[in-house]
């Protein structure tokens, strides 16, 4: 059985860096091959996205709905575009699962489901909320209405019963 990772104390240059940030050394550990690791924790600024709130609601981004429902397909997105939209997605998803950092303790597949909005839009046919104050300020495609068909599978403006219990 290997002695390694070996538990050492941090080291003062380790500790003061830990101390001038606010964090907190969790583990210190020597390697076999004469190297170690410090693993720290510090809390995020309050200035940090997560908790910016102006007490307003804020809609998903929505960055891939028109592909989705086929008003981009012939557009070719450039690796930026993807990474803001993925971004912005993932940031929505956090944001929204923790309640915008006052809840630690959140519900993974909650941040998993609000992903998934935040990058294709609502679970309706075309992605959009019937309600104007839940969509984003400038949404994409038509705007929601009871006979919007989704091009994907031809179904009405009707909210989708994915997330409802259908078990009778």
């Amino acid at each position: 059985m290997s002695d390694y990772p070996k538990p050492i104390p941090p080291p003062d240059i380790v500790q003061e860096l830990a101390t001038a940030v606010g964090g907190t050394i969790t583990e210190c550990a020597a390697l076999p091959d004469g190297s170690g690791f410090a693993l720290m924790s510090m809390p995020l600024l309050k200035t940090h996205w997560l908790y910016a709130d102006d007490g307003t609601y804020e809609p998903p981004p929505m960055g891939l709905r028109d592909l989705w429902l086929g008003y981009a397909r012939d557009r070719v997105w450039s690796r930026q575009e993807l990474h803001e939209v993925i971004r912005d997605a993932a940031k929505f998803a956090i944001r929204a699962a923790t309640m915008k950092g006052k809840e630690i303790d959140f519900d993974p597949d909650a941040m998993v489901q609000n992903f998934v909005v935040g990058l294709l839009g609502y679970h309706t046919p075309n992605g959009l909320s019937a309600d104007a104050w839940a969509n984003p300020l400038t949404p994409t495609g038509p705007p929601p209405s009871a006979d919007a068909v989704d091009p994907n599978d031809g179904s009405t403006g009707t909210p989708s019963t994915r997330d409802e219990d259908v078990s009778g």
